[in-house]
């Protein structure tokens, strides 16, 4: 039978001492802090103060460095979260990470090393891409390759201009120039060769802030539509797009306003728009049993006296004998007595509401409860999304607010291009 055992902090360390032949010693995010600040921030020199030589930290807890001039840990082990964001943290070597322990490196040497090395493996995607012609404009393109190159039509009419072969010729005659002037720079103090370095390096930016369709880069997807974000200056763009087709647009669209539904809730929108989507027939048939229930059980209080009648067969039977005892003559006394006797008995019978009354005494109290079915569900505690065609719902809204409005909560705005004979709908969605 397996057991759950419960061991101690201490009891912890002494496990992990045993199991990798390591002595730790156990400090709390301050004590650490405190002995950092001693050794300059530079964790690697705590290992010169005699407690801690042959051993190795570990700090159970969260270890907060935020905005601290720290420059290196050192060997530590972290039973916890991680923050060294706004440091000067460039390496987290010997540094392990335990208790589904999480990492916070914003604005660290770290942080833009790793962001470096991700953008020219990226970079280094798109020449693999751009060697191969894979979205050359004349080419087989697959759906990834249409969006970019609709993205790329877009951009060129807007804010980019086109890199051509030319230019990327003019770079390498360019960047040679400025090796072989650098070179005299440094030999020499020559002012007009300055000059010429200053006018080749503004050309080189004028050139390198150009684009082809290979500096866009396939960043994921948004709901249905492709993301592009533009390398260019040794990074990646702020600003990030969304490209599709019509179908992928509207449905991405459809998809994004039920997201809105389900987390604003139905009871926090326009009453108008909530009770224009509600399922009014099955509104009713959620109360129509217990409404139906509530009227045969208080037909006395419910309805008139008027309204009660004998049963079909007992009143027909009423009506029959009424009429033979009106044509009496043909009667022999004891048949009259007999037929009084009967219709005595007949009117002693009990009365009850005939069903139409009830029906329609039923469809009044259901019509009562749909004249405002969102205070209706608010009174008798029930969940109005029951009752709402969400399909339906999202639908106008795309319809109301268009693709735009409802994809595009940056600022709002959608693009078309067409390409190869196709619409492109292109939204920027940060930036």
């Amino acid at each position: 039978m397996n057991k759950t055992i419960i061991i101690t902090e201490q009891q912890s360390l002494r496990l992990l001492s045993e199991n990798d032949g390591v002595e730790y010693i156990e400090l709390t995010p301050e004590e650490y802090i405190r002995h950092l600040k001693m050794v300059s921030y530079d964790g690697r020199l705590l290992y010169n103060i005699p407690k801690f030589r042959g051993k190795k930290i570990i700090v159970n807890h969260q270890l907060n460095l935020n905005h601290l001039p720290v420059k290196n840990l050192g060997p530590i082990v972290i039973n916890g979260g991680l923050d060294i964001s706004h440091t000067n943290v460039s390496t987290l070597d010997n540094v392990e990470i335990r208790s589904k322990g999480w990492i916070s490196d914003y604005n660290t040497p770290l942080r833009k090393m790793r962001e470096k090395r991700e953008f020219l493996e990226k970079v280094a995607q798109q020449d693999s891409k751009r060697e191969s012609g894979e979205w050359d404009a004349e080419g087989e393109l697959d759906y990834i390759g249409l969006c970019a190159n609709a993205l790329f039509k877009h951009l060129l009419s807007n804010e980019y201009d086109e890199r051509t072969p030319e230019d990327s010729q003019r770079l390498q005659e360019l960047y040679a120039e400025k090796e072989r002037r650098e070179e005299i720079e440094r030999e020499t103090e020559d002012d007009e060769n300055l000059a010429e370095l200053g006018r080749i390096d503004d050309e080189i930016n004028e050139i390198e802030r150009r684009i082809d369709v290979y500096n866009l880069y396939y960043a994921g997807k948004y709901y249905k539509l492709l993301e592009f974000r533009v390398l260019i200056d040794g990074a990646e763009s702020k600003e990030l797009y969304a490209v599709g087709d019509y179908d992928d647009t509207n449905n991405s669209a459809l998809e994004k306003a039920e997201d809105y539904i389900y987390e604003v809730g139905v009871e926090d929108m326009s009453r108008h728009f909530v009770e224009s989507h509600i399922d009014e027939e099955e509104f009713k048939d959620y109360f129509r049993d217990g409404d139906e229930e509530y009227v045969r059980e208080n037909l006395e209080d419910i309805f008139d006296e008027d309204d009660f009648e004998y049963d079909t067969e007992v009143q027909n039977r009423i009506d029959e004998i009424e009429e033979m005892l009106e044509d009496s003559e043909n009667l022999s006394q004891e048949q009259y007595d007999e037929l009084n006797e009967e219709l005595e008995e007949l009117k002693d019978s009990e009365k009850t509401v005939p069903e139409h009354l009830i029906e329609r005494k039923v469809e009044e109290l259901l019509d009562d409860k749909t004249y405002d079915m969102i205070a209706t569900a608010r009174d008798y505690g029930i969940n109005l999304d029951e009752f709402v065609d969400k399909s339906a719902m999202a639908q106008d809204i795309v319809n109301d607010d268009g693709f735009g409005h409802t994809l595009n909560h940056y600022d709002g705005n959608e693009d078309t291009v067409e390409f190869q004979g196709d619409t492109y709908y292109i939204f920027q969605i940060d930036g």
